[in-house]
């Protein structure tokens, strides 16, 4: 009988195992085809990945002065990419990266059999595609299924990307946090650096951080941090990326922060600048030219435009510390002076007060503090009316003048009658006080207005401006009192204009954008006597009038009908102390001295105010703000530094007016310009007449002349009141404004002493000029000098040659007559 053979188990084995295998495969495939055919994202979206780049601001000396952004990214190439950021980065999370197809089988192989102990399986691509199209989720599943879409994605970027274009696009997209977005945002972040200057172990810090960004942050957990680079430097030097010597002397070295610095708007230089170019800048890409080629508009917080300014980095930040060096002494004066003494009540009569009161209620009414108490009291109140009543507006303002009308009848009629409110208005008030909401309405707004008053008289401890390192100091003190001496704190201005090309390279808006965000400027006050240059100007360029001309030191006075003035009274001005010397003064004394008197009876030479406005126009004033009354000569005209700086760069150009501008050109994220500045100037005087009153503003100037080696020019002015100083210096390379004041009127000297812009603006001017002329780096040529015109100037400007021949001229007359009597 034939002996029976078993089957062997191990042919069995094999079977099960190839059908094991093979379902897998068509598993693994349907499972692939499935996620193929379900939310992925579009063939556009992987070959157009959003990004949102923040928009760069540069000085003129390419240094970035600013960025605007919802997250602070600015695109770097793989080409502009620091060697040991691509190497750290590669060695650390996929060294095989430049060879596999975004899927690393061997990595994938290894995480599976270790299960992730010996390292992970995502690539560099992978991990784009997470950043990209993914959200991580904690569930196993759902993560798994995620991961199976991450592989489908990165076989697709594999497709469409070079291997350089994936890992610049991974190392753009990742939020560093900090509000930095990409690896350029985050080296200037935690190190203060351009990420091309980063030394290998600050490239290590900033990969380690990929892992985890919060676990890994050298700000916030440096053991952790220090303990991750010291991986990153080990596989750097694994992968040959650094010898053993340069690990052993950088694993140990401490991370140093010191240049750390988050993004803040109020810091960093000319933040008052930044603020205006912000308005500046939606507003000039919301003009049609600078659209996108699209035509939809640019967005400068999310399409990573570069913004070339035309502000010195260096002149900016020595003005800045020449107004803060001059304010912190000048407010230590002024509160001195006013420590015994009340703005809001200090030599006011009833009216006054009232507008004094009212003006420190609006400050406390717009505060954070008070508005959230309204929010409190009022929104229901305010939700029920606005849903009642279609565009009824419900403004602190409007609340008042329903009350007043209430206990004063008659009150909202007097509003319409004065056009101060339209009859719409009147009626939409009736309605809302004819309703039930109104008892409500009032019964709130008392309940809000004596929390208020509580609250703002409470003492607390609070921050306060201050002029120290910090720029504040720890106080205790009520609401109400904080408002009021923040209130008290004076402000100052300074705008420094390139007169041959009108370039702004200073822009210093007030004392600190902290506390005090407004912008000092563009804003309109009062100039004095900085006017009357326009006034003597005109004198010259219409009656050819030597500046040795010599005007008695007297009261002259318009009365009406003289000339083209249209006044209908009389008017004779005083000089700024009141009194007249009676002496004979030449017109470079006049200007020097600011006598009203010699600028009156100038004006009255001319006969209208419309020769002057029409050379203030031509220098770059709009001629809508220079009043048509002859008090323009002292200078009753309500302008802005930027309208007298961009005037005054005239006197330094030879004549010519150049339209300030204070940025050169803007550019995409390519590298395409969709701006460019284009000058605007025009001949305003004569270069002879021109030379003669820059002679003048020399002469005017002349007291502080010794301390610099460049050529000065200057005027000061000072307002009604001491409510205003300035200063306008012009030197042959830079035109210089400054301003200082209070907010408010009352916040002010008392006395011309204190008061005038000699003493309140001109020391931030020569503060500001010494140190650029010491410093040699600064683009500032101090040997630079007024150019003189070629031939004769047509007017004489030596007056001792001018009186010769004025004696001469009168010899002649008396010789002329004593012939005639002769002759009779």
């Amino acid at each position: 009988m034939a002996k029976k053979i078993e089957k062997k188990p191990f042919g069995a084995f094999v079977f099960w195992m190839w059908l094991l295998a093979v379902t897998a495969i068509l598993f693994a495939a349907a499972i692939f085809v499935m996620i193929s055919f379900s939310e992925l994202p579009e063939i556009d979206e992987l070959e157009n990945p959003k990004f949102e780049y923040a928009t760069l601001v540069y000085t003129s000396d390419q240094k970035e002065l600013g960025r605007y952004f919802k997250y602070n990214r600015d695109w770097v190439t793989y080409e502009e990419l620091n060697p040991h950021i691509i190497n750290a980065l590669v060695a650390n999370e996929d060294i095989r990266f430049f060879k596999h197809i975004g899927i690393d089988v061997r990595s994938t192989l290894r995480a599976f059999v270790y299960l992730g102990r010996k390292g992970g399986a995502s690539t560099i691509t992978q991990q784009l595609s997470k950043l990209f199209f993914t959200n991580y989720s904690k569930n196993f599943v759902k993560r798994v299924y995620q991961k199976l879409q991450e592989w489908i994605i990165s076989v697709q970027l594999e497709k469409r990307y070079t291997k350089e274009e994936i890992l610049a696009m991974y190392l753009n997209k990742f939020d560093f946090i900090y509000d930095s977005f990409g690896i350029s945002a985050a080296a200037n972040t935690y190190f203060g650096k351009d990420q091309k200057n980063l030394n290998p172990e600050e490239a290590a810090v900033l990969i380690g951080m990929l892992k985890n960004p919060v676990y890994y942050n050298p700000k916030m957990n440096p053991d952790n941090a220090s303990r991750r680079r010291a991986v990153v430097l080990s596989q750097m030097r694994k992968a040959k990326f650094l010898t053993e010597d340069d690990y052993n002397n950088l694993k140990g070295t401490p991370i140093d922060l010191s240049h750390f610095k988050r993004q803040e708007d109020s810091e960093g230089l000319a933040p008052h600048f930044r603020n205006e170019l912000t308005k500046w800048l939606k507003m000039t890409l919301d003009d049609p030219k600078y659209r996108k080629p699209g035509g939809g508009n640019y967005n400068i917080y999310l399409d990573g435009l570069k913004v070339y300014t035309t502000i010195d980095s260096k002149m900016q930040a020595y003005a800045e510390e020449s107004v803060k060096d001059h304010m912190k002494e000048l407010q230590k004066k002024y509160f001195k002076i006013w420590a015994n003494r009340d703005p809001w009540t200090y030599d006011a009569d009833e009216n006054q007060e009232r507008i004094r009161r009212e003006s420190l209620n609006s400050l406390v009414r717009n505060s954070g503090r008070f508005k959230l108490l309204k929010d409190k009291h009022m929104a229901k109140v305010y939700g029920d009316i606005m849903d009642q009543f279609k565009g009824a507006r419900l403004l602190d303002v409007d609340i008042l003048r329903m009350l007043k009308d209430e206990s004063e009848k008659g009150y909202l009629a007097g509003l319409v009658d004065k056009q101060i409110i339209s009859r719409n208005q009147s009626v939409m008030y009736k309605e809302i006080m004819g309703s039930e909401f109104w008892q409500p309405l009032k019964k709130q707004w008392l309940i809000l207005q004596n929390e208020a008053k509580g609250d703002f008289n409470q003492k607390r401890k609070m921050k306060v401006f201050a002029y120290n390192a910090a720029g504040e100091t720890d106080t205790i003190m009520t609401a109400l009192d904080s408002i009021k001496y923040h209130q008290m704190h004076l402000q100052a201005g300074m705008l420094a204009v390139d007169p041959e090309s009108g370039e702004v390279k200073v822009w210093v808006g007030g004392v600190d954008h902290n506390y005090f965000q407004f912008d000092h400027i563009g804003s309109n006050r009062q100039v004095g006597s900085t006017f009357k240059p326009f006034i003597y100007g005109t004198a010259i360029l219409s009656n050819a009038m030597s500046p040795c001309w010599k005007v008695k030191d007297m009261q002259y006075s318009i009365a009406p009908g003289d000339s083209k003035f249209g006044l209908l009274k009389k008017w004779e001005p005083g000089n700024a102390n009141g009194k007249f010397s009676g002496e004979n003064l030449t017109l470079y004394e006049g200007l020097k001295q600011s006598k009203n008197s010699v600028s009156v009876w100038l004006m009255k030479e001319l006969g209208n105010v419309e020769v002057v406005r029409n050379l203030a126009e031509n220098m770059g004033i709009p001629k809508e703000k220079i009043p048509q009354q002859p008090s323009i000569c002292l200078g009753t005209a309500e302008l802005s530094l930027m309208d007298m700086t961009g005037a005054y760069s005239t006197f330094a150009n030879n004549g010519v007016y150049n339209k300030p501008i204070f940025v050169t050109k803007i550019e995409d994220k390519n590298g395409r310009i969709i701006y460019s500045a284009i000058p605007e100037q025009r001949i305003a005087l004569p270069e002879n007449y021109n030379y003669v009153m820059v002679d003048m503003l020399k002469y005017a100037a002349s007291v502080i002349q010794p301390q610099f080696t460049t050529e000065i020019a200057g005027k000061t002015g000072t307002t009604n009141d001491y409510v205003d100083g300035w200063f306008m210096g012009v030197t042959p390379d830079l035109v210089v404004g400054t301003w200082v004041g209070g907010e408010s009127p009352w916040i002010r000297f008392l006395t011309l002493a204190d008061g005038q812009g000699g003493v309140m603006a001109r020391p931030c001017f020569t503060n500001f000029l010494k140190k650029i002329e010491a410093d040699p780096t600064v683009g500032f040529d101090k040997f630079k000098r007024f150019p003189v015109p070629e031939g004769k100037l047509d007017i004489e400007i030596d007056c001792n040659v001018y009186d010769e021949i004025i004696r001469q001229g009168q010899k002649s007359k008396i010789q002329s007559g004593f012939e005639e009597e002769v002759i009779n």
